[in-house]
């Protein structure tokens, strides 16, 4: 069965929850009624742990600063 979705004010609709943020689509058709998206690519998020000591949340590993620069740019550079 298909589900209604509304647009927000910025025009973004919510996607099942099989599908992240991040996640990249092309438009494969697109019509005065109809918009078919097809998944490129999964976003790969790391998920951390959080960690509360002495009342502070501790991230349970370090970050990665080169691979979230490198995502970064390669977001910029899809815009």
């Amino acid at each position: 069965m298909n589900r209604v979705r509304k647009l927000d004010s910025s025009r973004r609709a919510v996607f099942p929850d099989r599908y992240s943020p991040g996640d990249v689509f092309v438009t494969e058709e697109a019509t005065a009624d109809r918009v078919v998206f097809r998944l490129l690519k999964s976003a790969e998020i790391p998920v951390a742990e959080l960690i509360e000591r002495d009342g502070k949340l501790f991230v349970d590993r370090p970050f990665d600063r080169e691979a979230i620069r490198k995502a970064i740019r390669a977001e910029r550079e899809q815009s």
